[in-house]
């Protein structure tokens, strides 16, 4: 395609709190960020921290086996937030209301939506409630989220990263379940990569990935964008 448009959401391992910053080395990489377009070099600008993250990395692996002419990279992104906080109503709602009003803005039609998050919501349901009632609640928060996307008009395709793991936790099976059921042609919902099948050989701190966690993570991401 000419132009690529990523709207990227979620928590820290979708935010700059990777080992270390990475500036893209193609052209026509751009971190899209209050209507302004500014290299895609970390830390990127619309998610919170101060370090590294995939995105710059995935943005050269996608221009440099031809995913796109240009790639632009919206991040929305606040590191140990919960989904709660993302749905309608949430906190941080309206951060994503607003970029996508800004990009539409500018006349850019976003092609992928790809989110990353729900290690924070494993954490939460350690305290506040079942591993059921937690995966049942994440499944129809997001369903929430996605439907308000599409009622503003954005069609473009939302790939869910399997992502439970953070801080020596092992793995939520239930909230995994959760988050691959949400996959829904219908919807233009589908899974995306397993980021708890990077342990912590990935990750230097158990929760937040590596250098080689970062290219590995990118590495996975470029394989399910290329595979729709």
């Amino acid at each position: 395609m000419d132009t690529a448009v990523l709207l990227v959401l979620g928590q820290s391992n979708a935010a700059n709190f990777g080992e270390s910053t990475y500036a893209a080395k193609s052209r026509g990489t751009f971190n899209f960020y209050l209507g302004n377009y500014y290299p895609l070099a970390d830390p990127l600008l619309g998610a919170k921290g101060n370090k590294g993250s995939v995105w710059s990395r995935l943005g050269d692996t996608l221009i440099q086996k031809g995913f796109a002419k240009v790639l632009i990279i919206a991040p929305v992104a606040i590191g140990g937030t919960t989904l709660v906080q993302w749905k309608p109503g949430g906190i941080n709602n309206h951060l994503i209301v607003e970029t996508i009003n800004a990009l539409q803005t500018k006349g850019l039609t976003i092609t992928h939506i790809l989110w990353h998050q729900g290690e924070s919501d494993h954490t939460i349901h350690n305290i506040l409630m079942s591993a059921a009632d937690n995966a049942t609640q994440y499944r129809n928060n997001f369903l929430e989220l996605a439907r308000q996307i599409r009622s503003l008009g954005v069609q473009a395709p939302i790939f869910t990263a399997i992502a439970t793991q953070c801080s020596g936790m092992p793995a939520d099976t239930m909230l995994q379940k959760a988050q691959r059921d949400l996959s829904n042609d219908t919807m233009k919902i589908y899974t995306g990569p397993n980021t708890d099948s990077l342990g912590t050989e990935y990750r230097f701190d158990g929760c937040h990935f590596s250098n080689s966690g970062l290219l590995k993570h990118a590495s996975l991401w470029s394989g399910i964008l290329f595979t729709h």
